[in-house]
């Protein structure tokens, strides 16, 4: 029926993955490790966090403070790595069946929970069925129909209609393993099992202690299937505020701020031979989101203005020195072949804008504005300096914008949660796979924070994971991008390249070249510090 559906996928996403990291590895001054240097096992490590997590339940709820946690203490079946590439974790292999029905996973044997008991196949479809009932990323696994679990270490998923993506999905975020032998109990569901805070997983670091807005604590798992760490102790120093953590980190009391320095010290760093710099292509992007049922934005009009007003070059350079790039396309250009070449964001026109704000009905009060709304958007990266430029932008176009700067949960609660806002800025992930899109488009996307809903749309995205053949995908993206671009659910701001500077003492980082293609993002269970 689907002649080589397994090799087809392989094949393309790996083409995808070459493309996502064309600039990696851009170096400082400072020598790599090479392959005469010696591990040194000992010493503990400190890695920033920018908050505290909701809980470490790590499939409940989308929680990017938890996620450095979740990334040591748990595993997946499979794993991206920042190059954006799919590798295996407690799965050592995988394949589908010819019709693209079955995908069998075949898993590590001897691995173990923290607490001792084995893991099995069978930790494996509990987890699945509860995320694709309960999880956050249950949309994401609409096609998967049973579970079963032939001996303990195959785990097969029998999938209502091919799904090309579903691998990639697997090693993305809320995804992970959890264990059947404490959360299958009558006494909690799974949102209040006491093992949210105490959390058992399979992971290269075990949880030792968690105090609220100070720090989460992990030891070395000296069972880990893989091979203990080099490390002792893992810790998250939970430092809300990135200028005190950057200066945190480069006065040593913290090893690691995960790449979270400002664009204006990038250059410096990258002449400074006490640090490498390491730079990605990435499938992240910068976006606007709207409120699409009540307010200004409700009106598409309004929507294609803003579209027309941004200078996004001038935001690259004022907000992220230069860091970045231009984006021309409404999905991420990383899947080239998948762009269309009639879908295109127009080009910066200030005059047009006004014209279709003044069509949608606004007319100019007499400070030269059409109506006033609020932009919200969270402390992260260059986003505060972002949102004021785009606010100065938008006041060319008549309209007054009044920024709401909060922290994540906040953020999370007042726009996700509870659809109180006029515009949000965000960013995010776009991958590994074309259809990671759904998540934000989609109209039960985990991310879709202007709960966009449009069954074109939906029948669209279905039918870009029902075939393998790349050609015949591509087709199916150009035409959610011409969708994108008439109904404008999101004005993209910005494409992303990741700049991680990391101190030349630390080896076999998860963002290092020499790593970059084998470990998950945020993955310390080889790193060693040199002494």
């Amino acid at each position: 029926m689907m002649k080589n559906w397994v090799k087809k996928i392989i094949v393309g996403v790996c083409a995808v993955m070459l493309t996502a990291c064309a600039v990696q590895g851009e170096n400082s001054a400072a020598p790599a490790a090479t392959a005469s240097d010696e591990p040194v096992s000992g010493g503990t490590y400190i890695v920033r966090g920018a908050g505290d997590p909701y809980s470490f339940n790590p499939d409940l709820k989308v929680d990017d403070w938890g996620v450095v946690a979740y990334q040591n203490i748990f595993n997946r079946l499979v794993k991206q790595t920042i190059s954006n590439e799919v590798v295996g974790d407690l799965a050592e292999s995988w394949e589908f069946s010819e019709d693209g029905l079955t995908l069998t996973f075949h898993l590590h044997e001897g691995v173990k929970w923290h607490d001792g008991e084995p893991f099995s196949s069978e930790d494996v479809k509990w987890t699945f069925d509860k995320i694709r009932t309960e999880g956050y990323q249950s949309n994401s696994f609409k096609q998967l129909s049973e579970i079963t679990c032939p001996d303990e270490n195959t785990v097969v998923f029998h999938l209502s209609e091919p799904n090309s993506g579903i691998v990639a999905t697997i090693g993305w975020l809320g995804t992970f393993i959890m264990p059947k032998h404490i959360y299958d109990t009558p006494e909690y569901d799974w949102s209040t099992n006491p093992a949210n805070f105490q959390p058992v997983g399979t992971g290269p670091f075990k949880f030792v202690s968690y105090e609220k807005s100070v720090a989460i604590r992990m030891e070395r798992n000296e069972d880990y299937f893989k091979g203990a760490p080099y490390i002792d102790e893992l810790i998250v120093s939970i430092i809300p505020d990135e200028s005190t953590a950057f200066q945190a980190w480069q006065n040593g009391e913290v090893d690691d701020i995960l790449g979270k320095a400002p664009s204006s010290e990038i250059a410096a760093l990258k002449q400074d031979p006490n640090y490498n710099v390491y730079q990605y292509v990435a499938t992240g992007r910068v976006y606007l989101s709207f409120n699409l049922k009540e307010g200004p934005f409700a009106d598409v009009r309004v929507r294609q203005a803003v579209d027309m007003a941004l200078n996004r070059q001038e935001i690259l350079d004022k907000a992220a020195k230069g860091i970045g790039s231009v984006p021309e396309t409404y999905m991420t250009p990383v899947f080239d072949w998948a762009m269309s070449d009639t879908a295109r964001i127009p080009e910066m026109d200030r005059e047009a804008a006004r014209k279709l704000i003044e069509e949608a009905g606004y007319t100019q009060d007499e400070n030269g504005y059409y109506f006033t709304c609020t932009l919200d958007t969270f402390e992260s990266g260059n986003f505060k300096d972002t949102a004021t430029v785009i606010q100065a932008q938008l006041k060319e176009i008549g309209i007054e914008v009044k920024l709401n700067i909060s922290e994540i949960a906040n953020f999370q609660t007042k726009v996700l949660d509870n659809y109180n806002f006029d515009m949000a800025m965000n960013s995010g992930s776009q991958g590994p796979d074309a259809n990671a899109i759904e998540n934000r488009i989609g109209s039960n996307g985990s991310l879709n924070i202007s709960k966009y809903a449009n069954p074109e749309i939906d029948e669209l995205l279905k039918a870009g994971i029902a075939v393998s053949d790349k050609a015949a995908r591509g087709e199916v993206y150009k035409q959610i991008q011409e969708i994108l671009k008439r109904d404008l659910p999101m004005v993209i701001v910005t494409d992303e390249i990741y700049s991680y500077p990391i101190k030349a003492t630390i080896h076999n980082h998860p963002l290092s070249t020499e790593k970059s293609t084998t470990l998950g993002t945020n993955e310390f269970s080889e790193v060693w510090i040199e002494q």
